[in-house]
């Protein structure tokens, strides 16, 4: 029988390796912090997936956002940083105040403190081509992505504010939309005076989205009426789909304090209710969810968290 491997004891466990998670390694390595940041999936996160992040700056023609996120990581490890390519499946609170993690396929840490950056998922669709099609003419971002559709079709799908508000972005940018609900978007009645009066904005309620359309890229979206019964496929190049997120918070509960989005509730240093444990990122109930603004809370969490364990 092989012996399990002993426990690590790391200073700072990074949970996530988005923009937050990357800006947070960087500070805490730097300030000569024993760190290990953790990432069960693709390095990056959500921009891994972006062909183009035109946004952050020092990128005047834009920037690849797995590119990007190497070049992240790269810094951070020049510090010191260590990535853990591994899914963190559980943190619990040890006896002597440290944070036992257990993760899959990599063994068990005891860290000091931690930094909680998992990010958020966005809703999905859950239709045919979406996943292959992200990144690709799929947006989950019109904030980050409509600039890229300027004067071009596409479809705006969700039934809330943040749906209206991204098809009144991208018509502002000459964009031609249609904005799909199965219900009556429910926006406030400024809000949807404008969207009606809007010259380039269709409304197309009472359907859903069947299947997005697209080899290589979309090039339109299937859509049926489930109360007639009838189909019909709207040509567009780019389809956002404006349905909401849900922060990635599943092993914090009952560690730190939430709100009712599952969102981990932070102070304006990155502190959460529980001693020891920081977050940052798209997890956290900060508004704007950017990369620029991710990254920043990840610095900033990473600096307060080094001036908490040198006071300790």
């Amino acid at each position: 029988m092989t012996a399990a491997p002993p426990v690590r004891e790391i200073a700072i466990a990074i949970v996530g390796g988005g923009p937050a998670g990357l800006a947070a390694g960087l500070y805490a390595a730097r300030a000569l912090r024993s760190t290990v940041m953790f990432e069960g999936g693709v390095l990056g996160g959500q921009i891994a997936t972006t062909d183009a992040v035109e946004n952050y700056p020092g990128f005047p023609d834009g920037v690849n956002g797995l590119d990007l996120s190497i070049a992240m990581q790269q810094q951070a490890e020049r510090f010191g940083m260590e990535t853990v390519y591994a899914r963190v499946a559980g943190i619990r609170r040890a006896e002597d105040g440290r944070f036992a993690l257990s993760t899959e396929g990599a063994g068990d840490f005891l860290a000091r403190a931690v930094i909680y950056t998992a990010g958020a998922e966005y809703n999905k669709l859950g239709v045919p081509r979406e996943s292959e099609l992200t990144g690709r003419g799929v947006s989950y971002c019109a904030t980050c992505d409509a600039a890229f559709f300027k004067d071009a079709d596409v479809a705006v799908v969700g039934p809330g504010e943040s749906a209206a508000d991204a098809a009144l972005e991208l018509a502002t940018l000459g964009a031609r939309v249609t904005l799909i609900s199965l219900q009556t978007p429910k926006v406030p009645e400024a809000m949807m005076e404008r969207v009606t009066s809007a010259p380039n904005i269709a409304l197309l309620t009472g359907f859903k989205v069947t299947e997005i359309v697209g080899d290589t890229r979309v090039t339109g979206v299937k859509v049926m009426n489930p109360k007639e019964g009838t189909e019909q496929t709207v040509p567009v190049t780019g389809i956002f789909i404006e349905s909401g997120s849900i922060a990635v918070s599943e092993f914090t509960a009952g560690l730190v304090e939430m709100n009712e989005k599952g969102e981990i509730v932070i102070d304006n240093r990155g502190a959460t209710s529980a001693a020891g444990i920081y977050a940052a990122g798209d997890v956290t109930d900060t508004p704007g969810k950017q990369i620029i603004i991710a990254a920043g809370e990840g610095a900033r969490a990473a600096m307060a968290l080094s001036r908490d364990l040198k006071r300790r």
